[in-house]
């Protein structure tokens, strides 16, 4: 009878060994990490592994002895069920101790030694990972937030009558994340301690998985543009799932009701004053690896030639959306957001005098109450400059009245976050600027 060594894994149900008195060792990193440190135990030619979760009573001779042109050969046996995912990479070994101890030291991963013997076995059982549904964007907190488990799958609600791929782990090497399909709507996770986000893991693999991918609602955010209803018909034309919402007073409020009107757990908004991009198509999807929050894509300022995400499409989350009912100065920046350096539209915020002094107005204070990096104080810059095109002389206005603005009142919070309001906004330029000036 050879040694034998059972390791046991965490979380898994376990069964007895098939050997009287096999060694129990616990599972640390791989099974090549873990036959290296007990190696030097080893009394026989040959000794056995396995792991715990899997009874191993049938379906394996435990009396096989190499034939003589395969005794330097690691035997490994692997089950050819469709539950195991067709892993060759399996978890019962007969290793030659001798043979093992000199290649040892030079290899990198168990399946580096030189000769090596696959044994398939039909049937051979696999133990089941639990399968969570999360909704998109919440994928992270839902790992966090169910049992701690040797592996778990974490899958995107959009897709439960989807099949989890038929995949199972190797354990030939260190411990990984498995990700599954273009956007990886489908995660095998180790059950560890909590995470910030996926990429947390040091090791991680994606796969090829086909699927439908579903694309997000596209809300179309108007409040008193003259040109909406016309925007609006030639965004519909375009994309047949955009919907309007329109005349919300409030900023806070519009962006909730169109969160309310999405069905899809993120949503474009598109404003009037968008020219949209050829290359824009609203196929882009959130990371499913990162926590929840929106995204900001680039936008081009007609008038001074600015290019970031000022005025551009967003892509917002609709929990976070709902959920922000005290923003700071800025809805989008108060929340986690991230940016996506794709440029999405022409911003034409300068149709009117009106909108050109306002929108300039507000993110010009904006930028002035951001952390003056070397980026902010170019733009600010930008701003102040008199740049070109319809209504740039209202544009250098709002800039310089923003300017002063902020210098009267950079102490007093209270002043610098009435500017959130477009109501106040429009108050504000009346109180300046009569109809009789600007006409």
């Amino acid at each position: 009878m050879f040694d034998s060594i059972q390791i046991r894994f965490p979380g898994l149900k376990e069964w007895p060994s098939p050997f009287a008195h096999s060694r129990q060792v616990p599972f640390v990193q791989s099974y090549f990490n873990v036959i290296k440190s007990c190696i030097g135990d080893i009394q026989t030619e040959y000794f056995w592994v396995f792991p715990s979760f899997m009874s191993l009573w049938e379906g394996i001779d435990f009396t096989f002895i190499p034939e003589q042109h395969e005794k330097d050969q690691i035997h490994v046996w692997y089950s050819t069920h469709r539950k195991a995912g067709m892993n060759k990479e399996g978890n019962v070994f007969l290793i030659p101790t001798k043979k093992f101890k000199e290649q040892m030291q030079g290899l990198k991963f168990l399946r580096d030694y030189k000769d090596i013997n696959y044994h398939p076995v039909e049937d051979l059982w696999y133990p089941t990972f639990t399968r969570y549904h999360s909704i998109l964007g919440d994928m992270v907190n839902t790992y966090n937030n169910t049992d701690l488990a040797l592996y778990k799958w974490i899958s995107n609600n959009q897709y439960n009558t989807v099949p989890k791929p038929n995949f199972f782990p190797s354990f030939w090497e260190d411990v990984k994340c498995y990700t599954f399909g273009k956007h990886n709507d489908f995660i095998l996770a180790p059950g560890g301690k909590s995470i910030k986000q996926f990429y947390d893991f040091d090791r991680m693999v994606n796969a090829p998985y086909d699927y439908d991918v579903k694309p997000m609602d596209i809300i179309f955010v108007s409040y008193d543009e003259p040109d909406a209803e016309q925007k609006y018909n030639e965004l519909k034309t375009k994309y047949p799932r955009a919907k309007w919402s329109k005349g919300v007073k409030g900023r806070t409020q519009a962006y909730q009701a169109a969160a309310n009107m999405s069905d899809t757990e993120f949503f474009f908004t598109v404003w009037p004053k968008l020219d949209l991009v050829d290359s824009f198509d609203f196929t882009f999807q959130p990371d499913r690896l990162k926590n929840r929050c929106h995204y900001i894509f680039h936008a081009k300022n007609p008038v001074n030639g600015l290019e970031y995400g000022h005025g551009a499409v967003l892509l917002y989350n609709k929990k976070l959306v709902l959920e922000h009912n005290k923003p700071g100065i800025d809805f989008t920046l108060s929340q986690s957001h991230d940016t996506v350096p794709i440029m999405s539209a022409i911003n034409n915020f300068n149709k009117t005098p009106l909108m050109a002094w306002r929108t300039t107005f507000r993110e010009v204070l904006k930028l002035n109450m951001l952390k003056q990096t070397v980026e902010t104080k170019f733009r600010i810059k930008k701003w102040c400059e008199l740049g070109v095109g319809e209504n740039a002389d209202w544009v250098h206005k709002g800039s310089q009245d923003a300017m002063q603005y902020f210098k009267d009142n950079q102490h007093n919070p209270k002043e610098l976050f009435k500017s959130y309001e477009l109501e106040w906004l429009n108050d504000y330029f009346e109180s300046k600027y009569s109809v009789e000036k600007i006409s």
